[in-house]
């Protein structure tokens, strides 16, 4: 027979007092807070990435918002060293059932070069993604002249606010934009640049909505 083991330390025989009870308190209390922990990281980082027709993309630059003056039309700007993209929020409408096709998310947008910049091939695509759950647009192309062309409609038919879990609520998606050009250097040389950006949706109004005096 095995003799009993006598822990010598204090911690070691207060351990060895009260084993049943750190057990039990292991599976009510630290398993379940673990798994609900891991549950809501994984959902959160699932639905992180952006991916752009292949190139999946974690982190964003932030942009910020203007007011146009003639219309009082809020302007999403995206700002790199060589180019400011800006970006209306024509209209959205939110599907009221599951089965509902006609949800959307309408922008306009434009381009401005700055002076004395070079660039070339410009491409921009738009994704309207929510986090935390599975609502995803397509990817969209968008061209981009010097003024505000016409509106380019993205469909997006997920009812929106949801609760997935305890305490997360998503009440809009965010517009992600990819942007890539070509810079023009000395001896004929070019340099491929390319920059991301994530605008939360929920806080602009679209410019239907906006009533100009």
């Amino acid at each position: 027979m095995v003799p009993k083991h006598t822990p010598n330390s204090k911690f070691g025989r207060w351990l060895l007092k009260y084993r049943l009870k750190l057990i039990l308190f292991a599976f009510i209390v630290i398993i379940p807070v673990t798994f609900v922990i891991a549950l809501y990281l994984g959902d959160y980082l699932k639905y992180k990435n952006v991916d752009f027709d292949g190139n999946v993309v974690s982190q964003f630059q932030s942009t910020f918002i203007t007011i146009e003056d003639e219309t009082n039309h809020e302007i999403i700007n995206l700002q790199t060293d060589e180019l400011l993209i800006q970006i209306k929020l024509m209209d959205m409408l939110v599907p009221e059932y599951y089965d509902d096709t006609n949800g959307h998310y309408t922008f306009k947008a434009r381009q401005e070069v700055k002076s004395g910049k070079h660039i070339h091939e410009l491409a921009v695509k738009f994704v309207v993604q929510a986090e935390w759950i599975n609502a995803k647009s397509a990817v969209t192309t968008i061209p981009l002249t010097n003024t505000f062309g016409t509106d380019r409609k993205i469909s997006f038919n997920h009812i929106l606010p949801q609760s997935p879990l305890w305490f997360v609520h998503v009440d809009a998606p965010y517009l992600y934009v990819e942007v890539v050009y070509h810079i023009e250097l000395a001896l004929d040389q070019e340099e491929t640049v390319k920059h991301y950006f994530k605008t939360y949706l929920g806080d602009l109004t679209p410019a239907s909505q906006i009533v100009t005096e």
